[in-house]
């Protein structure tokens, strides 16, 4: 069984079980699994896994999963769960997830394991082997552009996080934009097989903040069921670490996007990205600060 290795804020090294790289393997590097994948990632099987979630059968396999994922639920509000989706989109206890009171960070809008981009003058950015254009991502050539030379942040949410997400910064929102596709996971296995990012159904929003400085935050669904949820669609005048909504079933991620000028991230995150570690992060923790530069 291989082993899943990441960083945490004191530079720790953690080693965890991968669980899924034979199935990964399987379904990305073979032809008759490629096959299976099309079934396995079409949004209309993941309609029918989400009746099932949502159903009150489902909850017979929570347990289970508690226990298979290792789930620790001292962080959460105690009570009796509808479905399994209940469960998995549970709320942390009061104060739990403490947001940063630095007025200048910029936080993370969720747990989950961090990787930091650079983005190059051509609005491409690369992720191991696969190379991504800010366009592609977002549909939009003049994001693209604000953002040449900036920032590209990847919060990877796993099983066992929480899947509650906030605003990562304060401003007025745009609405959101949503672009359907796929649901592959987004396990970093497959980043050699498939351009996740610009593959997968996401949904976005650009904040503006008071001090000029735009943030777009984009959430992306995964293999399972990894439907969004979210709770402003609309334009609104929004807080960091509001919230903002949440995932369902399935693997997901929340990706940041910020310009060269008036932001920089947490220096740890970006040397432990270039040398192959994601960093692991919790809601409202501060991943990088706004300035005047």
């Amino acid at each position: 069984m291989e082993l899943n290795a990441y960083k945490d804020r004191n530079g720790n090294i953690i080693k965890k079980k991968l669980k899924s790289g034979k199935a990964i393997d399987f379904l990305y590097n073979n032809s008759f699994g490629r096959g299976c994948l099309k079934v396995l990632s079409s949004v209309t099987l993941a309609n029918i896994e989400r009746a099932f979630l949502n159903s009150r059968i489902s909850t017979l396999i929570i347990d289970p999963f508690i226990k298979k994922n290792e789930v620790d639920l001292r962080d959460y509000i105690p009570r009796k769960y509808k479905s399994f989706n209940d469960f998995f989109t549970r709320q942390v206890k009061e104060n739990r997830r403490p947001v940063s009171d630095d007025p200048d960070a910029l936080i993370s809008p969720s747990d989950g394991r961090i990787s930091v981009y650079r983005i190059n003058s051509d609005s491409v950015f690369k992720i191991k082997n696969s190379l991504y254009n800010i366009e592609s991502l977002t549909g939009s050539k003049k994001l693209a552009d604000y953002y040449k030379n900036g920032w590209f942040i990847l919060v990877r949410l796993c099983v066992d996080n929480y899947h509650r997400y906030c605003y990562a910064a304060d401003g007025m929102k745009s609405m959101d934009i949503r672009i359907n596709g796929t649901l592959n996971t987004v396990n970093p296995m497959v980043y050699d097989f498939a351009d996740v990012y610009t593959e997968n159904t996401r949904q976005y929003c650009t904040i503006y903040r008071k001090g000029g400085v735009k943030v777009t935050q984009i959430e992306v669904g995964a293999m399972g069921v990894g439907r969004i949820t979210n709770h402003h669609p609309e334009e609104a005048d929004v807080k960091r670490g509001e919230e903002k909504g949440y995932f369902e079933f399935g693997g997901s991620s929340i990706v940041l996007l910020l310009p060269n000028r008036g932001f920089e991230p947490e220096i740890d995150f970006v040397l432990n990205t270039a040398i192959g570690y994601e960093t692991e992060v919790k809601y409202g923790e501060k991943i990088g600060s706004f300035n005047k530069g």
